[in-house]
């Protein structure tokens, strides 16, 4: 989804920050990520320079100084939606984004949309999250960059269907052109909060979840593998004319995504992440 607004950058190797916000860890370690494969030679994202590693407790308040709250609009023939800083809530139990029926007028649904500040390349992006459980709602964790801030459009994303609760919706895109794939999972999005994982290197992307490998695209059988830096961004939409024959028509009147953590380690570094502080549950053997 294309974003909007003003980005600040936070600057730091190793910065542990506890403020009047959530705790936000940032590393720039060079070591190995744990969990991902390490490219063969280094290779740099196309784009703005990307980012050091980071780890955001939601449930650790929140941080202005490294977070942009969306306070656009979006008026399409496919999405027709307000996003309000009012629709994000933060409590010890994490980040709430809420999407709600307004009164009516030209736009008809606000949402609410996160975005970290900086942008990020290659390496392994980690959200805990329970996916919003109203009928055509999305709720989204994905990196992003289009024309606005004067890239290609690159993205890569997992996207939760609630009128499909028991699948998750993978994409990505390059300059333009995607590539969705639903993929069946072994429970509901929507009851419990579940560990999402992407690790993005130059030549593939590997989707997890709950620590197991859901699926996987490799430029050598042909899939064009986006190399631009983009936002880290997580949200709560839902869709209109032509788009609600994915997103099914809002039922609503309001309802919710809620988000624990996300975090980010950089390709051939080590550092803190979503999957250190919560334990996903086991994949049920009946499920194999």
């Amino acid at each position: 989804m294309p974003i909007q607004g003003k980005t600040r950058i936070a600057i730091g190797l190793v910065a542990a920050i506890v403020t009047a916000g959530y705790l936000v860890i940032e590393s720039g370690a060079p070591m190995v990520t744990a969990g991902a494969e390490e490219p063969a030679k280094t290779v740099r994202n196309t784009g703005s320079p990307a980012g050091p590693g980071f780890l955001v407790d939601f449930t650790k308040r929140q941080d202005r100084d490294t977070y942009y709250p969306s306070d656009h609009n979006m008026d399409e023939e496919w999405i027709k939606i307000v996003f309000k800083t009012s629709n994000i809530d933060f409590s010890k139990d994490g980040m709430t984004l809420s999407l709600l029926k307004t009164l009516g007028g030209k736009f008809p649904i606000s949402g609410a949309e996160f975005q970290r500040t900086g942008t990020y390349g290659y390496g392994r992006y980690e959200a805990v999250l329970t996916a919003a459980d109203g009928h055509g709602a999305i709720a989204s964790f994905f990196t992003y960059t289009g024309d606005h801030f004067g890239d290609p459009h690159d993205e890569i994303d997992f996207e939760f269907v609630a009128m499909r609760p028991r699948d998750v919706h993978l994409n990505y895109f390059k300059n333009g052109e995607n590539t969705p794939l639903y993929v069946p999972l072994w429970f509901d999005t929507t009851q419990a909060d579940h560990l999402y994982a992407f690790e993005w290197a130059p030549d593939s992307i590997r989707w997890y979840v709950d620590g197991v490998k859901v699926h996987e695209v490799r430029a050598s059988d042909g899939a064009k593998i986006p190399s631009a830096s983009g936002r880290v961004i997580l949200n709560i939409w839902a869709g209109a004319g032509s788009a609600t024959s994915w997103t099914g028509e809002p039922r609503f009147t309001v309802t919710e995504a809620k988000y624990r953590c996300m975090s980010h380690v950089p390709a051939g570094k080590r550092g803190p992440q979503c999957s250190d502080i919560f334990k996903a549950p086991p994949k049920p053997l009946a499920s194999n």
